[in-house]
């Protein structure tokens, strides 16, 4: 009897908790709280369709552009690759990053592009995946092979692999300035840049892929380089994000222009053609002269404006002196009388003579003896004070901005192709341009004494040349070039055992 009542208490105990189908009560709360989550998961995450906005997430991707239909076209066997990941997309793309890493050390190319190939799948919108895809196809694997052909065919592959990226990222401009690199570098830069180039004229199968209607000489792997730049360049002005330096990527369209110019006259074309193409090459050396950059100082510029703004500088600069007549100097005076003694003495010891403490010295004087106009405007009496001041603020914002112009053209060489595009339209330099081309094929040729007339009526051009501009005079990449021709000058005089004439016309280049 004892044994079935604690049996009876025993069931009735374990039966404590147990609620509708035998479910505790925190589970049921769970439940009921995963099915009320349920519902608003529901609404956010409805897809889109012809009738319907759809959820949240959806309207969000739609304003934002971040669904793959705004991004580029649909793959389908991207998206179902995605989508039996199960989540897991990043962590497969890490793993096949490191065996694309191994295949590329052990040179499996087979292997590597296969697994390049999956990553495209998994993350279609990745850049880095088709750039380094791109140049393994159009550089690694394109040496392999013997016959320059086949390299040719597999640069190709790299380029074509680029426009399947571009396809699926249709707001990227950085696809298409590589895409514009390739064609422009790989084709007109590599050894076999002559049979490359003409093999890429005569690619009927890529320019109708391209752009049907390509003429004949538009197809000059340069100048469609340059189609790709300019495209790249109006994405972005679209709006589309620019993940790179602007001031490197929009001077591509010049650039791309400067070498199709220079690719002419590597193949002995000058005249109108020759001439034409420099112009095309000046056209482009304006339009980037004149767009607006973004700088790390947060102040966009123009590079062709520095000597606008130097001339206002000095234009404010002289309306400071007339309201102010005499102070500028007088006020460096003054701090040249309130100089200690040791810094008087070190600054009359000659720069080179000067011991290291002596050298601590002067630059702590010469700071000292720093004056700016707004130093001077402080200064000033009460009734110029004001314009004084501003005059002097609009003169330091001058001078500046000129400072930070100047800093942004030396990076890309402004002054040397600007002056390289203007000298390069006139008849002298057409002139030497074209008797250096002769003098290396007749040097090449062994046609000795044609050779020293043509490299000497070459010399008297580029004499004129340099007399009328100062900046190819000066720069180290003019002289470069000159020198490579006087070497080759003296060979063939070496070769005919006659003298180096002295003076020789373009000494002062040389020195």
């Amino acid at each position: 009897m004892n044994s079935t009542r604690e049996t009876s208490r025993g069931r009735g105990a374990s039966d404590h908790g147990k609620t509708w189908l035998g479910l505790r009560p925190a589970t049921l709360v769970m439940l009921m709280a995963i099915a009320v989550l349920l519902v608003p998961l529901s609404m956010l995450s409805q897809p889109a369709d012809s009738s319907s906005p759809g959820g949240t997430l959806a309207r969000l991707r739609t304003q934002y552009g971040l669904s793959q239909a705004n991004l580029g076209e649909i793959d389908p066997t991207s998206e179902t690759m995605r989508l039996a990941s199960l989540g897991l997309k990043n962590i497969a793309v890490t793993l096949l990053w490191d065996r694309a890493n191994h295949y590329k050390k052990v040179e499996d190319w087979t292997n590597l592009s296969a697994t390049l190939e999956q990553m495209t799948k998994l993350q279609p919108n990745f850049y880095s995946i088709w750039d380094f895809q791109a140049h393994n196809l159009s550089y690694n694997i394109s040496v392999e092979f013997d016959d320059y052909h086949d390299r040719y065919a597999w640069v190709m592959k790299g380029i074509e692999f680029l426009r399947q990226g571009i396809a699926l990222n249709l707001r990227e401009p950085r696809l298409l300035g590589r895409m514009g690199w390739f064609i422009g570098q790989k084709i007109g830069r590599a050894d076999e840049k002559k049979q490359y180039r003409r093999l890429f004229k005569a690619d009927d199968d890529f320019h109708e892929r391209d752009r049907p209607g390509r003429t004949l000489p538009e197809r000059d792997n340069w100048l469609v380089a340059r189609e790709k730049y300019l495209a790249a360049q109006q994405l972005a002005d679209s709006g589309a994000p620019l993940n790179t330096t602007p001031l490197i990527f929009h001077s591509e369209p010049m650039m791309t222009a400067i070498n199709h110019a220079r690719g002419l006259a590597e193949d002995g074309v000058f005249g109108d053609t020759g001439r034409d193409s420099w112009r095309l090459a000046g056209d482009e050396m304006r339009r980037y002269s004149v767009r607006e950059i973004p700088t790390t100082w947060d102040v966009p510029i123009r590079l062709g404006l520095r000597e606008a703004e130097m001339a206002r500088a000095d234009r404010l600069s002289k309306e400071l002196e007339e309201l102010l007549p005499g102070r500028f100097k007088a006020l460096e005076e003054q701090k040249r009388e309130s100089l200690a003694a040791d810094q008087r003495a070190a600054l009359a010891v000659p720069a080179m003579d000067r011991s290291e403490e002596q050298q601590q010295v002067v630059a702590a004087a010469e700071a000292a003896l720093r004056v700016t106009w707004p130093m001077v405007a402080r200064e000033a009496p009460a009734d110029d004070k004001a314009r004084a001041q501003e005059l002097a603020r609009q003169f330091v914002e001058a001078n500046e901005t000129a400072e930070i112009i100047g800093r942004y053209r030396d990076i890309v060489n402004f002054d040397f192709w600007r002056a390289t595009c203007e000298a390069e339209v006139t008849d002298e330099m057409l002139k030497a341009r074209e008797a250096t081309w002769r003098a290396e094929r007749d040097f090449e040729n062994a046609r000795l004494q044609a050779a020293k007339k043509a490299y000497e009526e070459a010399f008297e051009a580029w004499r004129r040349v340099l007399d009328s501009s100062e900046v190819l005079r000066k720069d180290s990449l003019t002289a470069d070039d000159i020198k490579e021709l006087v070497d080759r000058y003296r060979k063939v005089l070496e070769q005919l055992d006659e003298p180096f004439p002295k003076p020789f016309i373009l000494q002062d280049v040389l020195e």
